[in-house]
């Protein structure tokens, strides 16, 4: 008879239980995101985790591990996601950073006693307001729990329906942890996996210290000469996941550069231009580098553009919306004088719109050095889409036009037709940023002259070949890229070259164009490869005419 009523009371309270305690947790970080500590993409993502943690937990209980134990795994777990979460807030409330940025776990792990003291005494105010909040999120918890334990019922005996939902349950909750994403909303996870990245982040900008000293200790002795002007600037603007075919400057459809198009008769618009590869990290060094696509290597040994530019007397400014520390691009970015990350939140994973960079170009457009060789690195269309602009630039979401009718009749899905509008919305935006690099290059001292050249690291496939949004090696959307030439130069203005803008050319002899815009002198540049050049030729040999 006792066995039949254990039986009868079954395992239904493990469920409640687990959704009470993620709903108090998930309203714990959603105070964090109210006051500013979060954004609404890392909300959900610690929201999701704990959900899925706490049905895990209840799993525990499903297979009847001790109500007791359950209950202090549960404690344990929401207290570590919110003392997590509040850290995270402190630290992107105090420096505007995300935690694993190198400047956040240089404060964090990189301290002696003296300064950790320095902190506490500065920010004590903060410091304090950040644990009575998270000691009462994790006292609520606690008092929750307590609740919970007193009113549970007699444990039941394990029946099969709850062996087979507990197992189910703890399955998934391990799954989660196949996601590197998800994985790192785990406290247990994340913090060990931070103390590695930063002892790697250590090890790996030594390198990239010894890698440029060595950059531009060659550099010196291949003794690059300049040979143009007394005064000059290029600004070379690097975009990310633009497809040419998307703006209406190269005939879309949409009008995504009207910015761009209004100025169509000062810029020279370049319209069979490749990139060498799909992916960001392989094209811009080979972009900046005599690294190619039959020498992909050559970056390791030879010097790249930015050490050239230094020895024949350049200032080089760096200046980024993308991550810092993203390996073979930090290490181009480590040889100019100066490195500006505007990007202060989760890298590609934030919304850090990309006219925050022009104040910083105005400033160094101002700077009095003869010579300035200024790269400005934008996010442009990077996944996520949506993230990429303002909502004033939401211009094209739920259109019904002529792109999205010739979608449909390709036969592309909601989804599909969704990231196409969102994308081209980032098209729009782009090109207002575009647009204002342009006027405040146009803006800067003319005493010498000034010259802005665009081109993105590869394209992007959004419905063009077939039912796919992003990255792609395979469809020729992935490589169709946009490259401008904007200038005061008169020569350029008033004559270019018959022909010039239908030559066609691959990213990956970018270097060439580069130095020839800088009037660099040096065996490593070849004016066939130099899209401006009358010497410019094909890949296949032939001359460049159309």
């Amino acid at each position: 008879m006792e066995s039949e009523k254990k039986i009868l009371a079954g395992a239904a309270p493990a469920l409640p239980r687990a959704i009470i305690r993620a709903v108090i947790t998930i309203l714990g970080l959603a105070l964090y995101w109210q006051l500013g500590m979060q954004d609404l993409h890392s909300l959900a993502k610690a929201a999701a985790f704990s959900l899925i943690a706490n049905a895990g937990l209840a799993g525990l209980q499903l297979l009847r591990c001790g109500r007791t134990l359950v209950a202090g795994l549960a404690m344990a777990l929401n207290s570590l996601v919110l003392l997590n979460a509040a850290v995270e807030g402190f630290l992107f409330w105090l420096y505007g950073l995300a935690p694993k940025n190198i400047v956040v776990a240089d404060a964090l792990l990189g301290s002696n006693a003296n300064e950790a003291r320095e902190f506490i005494e500065t920010y004590w105010l903060h410091l304090s307001l950040v644990t009575l909040l998270v000691a009462a999120l994790i006292a609520l918890l606690y008092w929750v729990e307590r609740k919970l334990g007193r009113a549970a019922g007699e444990e039941a005996l394990a029946n099969r329906r709850d062996r087979w939902l507990g197992t189910g349950m703890l399955a998934l909750f391990a799954a989660l942890h196949l996601n590197a994403t998800m994985a790192e909303e785990n406290p247990l996870v994340y913090w060990p996996g931070y103390f590695m990245d930063y002892q790697q982040q250590r090890v790996f900008l030594a390198g990239v210290k010894r890698k440029v000293a060595s950059d531009l200790a060659a550099a010196q002795a291949y003794a690059a000469a300049y040979v143009g002007p007394p005064r000059q600037t290029l600004v070379l603007v690097l975009g990310e996941s633009v497809n040419r075919s998307n703006w209406s400057l190269y005939g879309y459809q949409r009008n995504t550069t009207p910015g761009l198009l209004a100025r169509r008769g000062d810029m020279l618009v370049f319209r069979n231009v490749l990139s060498s590869d799909a992916a960001t990290v392989q094209s811009l060094l080979k972009m900046l580098t005599p690294a190619t696509l039959d020498s992909p290597d050559a970056w390791l040994t030879e010097p790249n553009v930015l050490a050239l530019a230094r020895t024949a007397g350049y200032r080089v400014t760096w200046l980024s919306n993308q991550e810092m520390g993203d390996g073979p691009i930090q290490i181009m970015a480590e040889h100019a004088h100066e490195q500006v990350f505007v990007n202060k939140g989760h890298g590609r994973a934030a919304r850090s719109l990309d006219e925050r960079l022009l104040p910083h170009l105005a400033r160094v457009l101002g700077d009095p050095a003869p010579r300035k060789l200024v790269i400005v690195h934008m996010q442009g269309a990077h996944l996520r889409y949506d993230l990429r602009y303002p909502p004033a630039f939401d211009r094209f979401s739920g259109a019904d036009d002529a792109v999205d009718d010739a979608l449909d009749e390709a036969g592309r899905p909601y989804w599909i037709r969704t990231a196409r509008n969102q994308y081209d919305n980032a098209m729009l935006y782009t090109d207002h940023v575009l647009s204002s690099i342009l006027e405040k290059a146009g803006q800067a001292e003319p005493a010498g002259p000034v010259s802005v050249l665009y081109v993105s690291d590869h394209g992007q496939e959004v419905g063009h070949y077939r039912n796919f949004a992003g990255h792609s090696s395979t469809d020729p959307s992935g490589y169709q890229v946009p490259l401008l030439l904007w200038t005061n130069r008169r020569s350029q203005r008033q004559a270019p070259l018959p022909g010039i803008e239908g030559r066609e050319y691959r990213t990956d002899h970018l270097d060439h164009t580069l130095l020839g815009l800088l009037g660099i002198q040096t065996h490593f540049y070849q004016p066939r490869h130099d899209i401006l050049s009358p010497q410019f030729t094909r890949l296949d040999g032939s001359s460049g005419q159309p």
